[in-house]
């Protein structure tokens, strides 16, 4: 699975428009013990034999998560969402990343890896950060001729191209983006990963196999979990004309294989300035998730 990724506590001014860069909840509300996060997803519908397209909530709130899927067009499969409880290996470490052990303050929501057999845990965090959308059209967003030329600010008004160029996100819509920060570099899977690979160099053989162009890669092994008794590895293709680079990541556990998730130790650094290159805003709030919903919905 791709890498998880996040952003620096910076705050810039666009050529594009004037975002602000909060670090408090301020306009946006005071601190509380909930957010919603809210995002739109696309499946195969078989029976209409079309794309279904879904909004997805993602609420966090102390000592809970709960996801919400709406079907807004056809009949969305979520068989990719995964909400489930995941086993988390690091180096000699093995531990649970569960919903229960989560705590909200405002904007961050706290994550503890709690180890196994063990009162240790890793700190594992979230901080989103809030770009203002108002007013913001798919004019905020340019492909260019090739992914060096990419620029702007890039919201689901761009990822849904029916809905017009002039439609703009109304007063009060607001861009979650994703600070993470975490102990230590970890890996993340549960029994939905599962793959039905027999052995960790079956999968690295079919990963290195994911492209079919010339692109480079690089394979890195590890070993992993408590005493470093297992084995994971990554695949990180780079980036190749106009596609970005991926990185894909296996562990063996038990007698299976899984696909996992890496967080990396400390912090990443995905861009915030649309001037240079392109910002992800494509987590919303609920007033940009309703106005997205209704122009989706008008539109297709």
């Amino acid at each position: 699975m791709n890498r998880w990724i996040a952003i620096p506590s910076v705050c810039f001014l666009t050529t594009l428009a004037l975002i602000g860069c909060e670090e408090e909840d301020g306009a946006y509300g005071t601190a509380s013990s909930e957010i919603t996060l809210t995002s739109f997803a696309n499946s195969y519908d078989s029976k209409a034999n079309a794309t279904a397209i879904a909004r997805i909530d993602e609420t966090y709130r102390t000592g809970a998560r709960n996801i919400k899927t709406t079907n807004l067009i056809n009949s969305y499969s979520n068989q990719s969402l995964n909400d489930l409880d995941r086993t988390v290996l690091a180096d000699d470490f093995e531990g649970r990343l569960e919903n229960k052990d989560i705590g909200v303050n405002g904007r961050t929501v706290k994550r503890p890896i709690y180890e196994k057999n063990s009162n240790n845990k890793l700190d594992y965090q979230t901080t989103y950060q809030t770009l203002d959308l108002s007013g913001l059209t798919t004019r905020s967003y340019s492909t260019g001729t090739n992914i060096e030329e990419r620029r702007g600010i890039l919201t689901d008004l761009s990822n849904y191209s029916e809905i017009p160029s002039n439609v703009a996100f109304p007063e009060g819509s607001v861009c979650y983006i994703p600070v993470v920060t975490s102990e230590q570099s970890f890996w993340a899977f549960n029994d939905k990963n599962k793959t039905g690979y027999s052995s960790l160099s079956e999968w690295i053989e079919a990963a290195e196999r994911r492209f079919s162009d010339d692109r480079d890669y690089r394979l890195s092994e590890f070993d992993v979990g408590k005493g470093s008794k297992l084995k994971a590895a990554q695949v990180m293709f780079f980036e190749y004309k106009n596609q970005p680079a991926y990185e894909y990541s296996g562990v063996e556990y038990g007698k299976d294989i899984y696909e996992a998730n890496y967080v990396a130790k400390g912090s990443t650094d995905p861009n915030t300035d649309s001037r240079f290159d392109v910002v992800d805003c494509t987590i919303v709030n609920e007033v940009a998730g309703d106005f997205l919903a209704e122009q989706i919905e008008r539109y297709y």
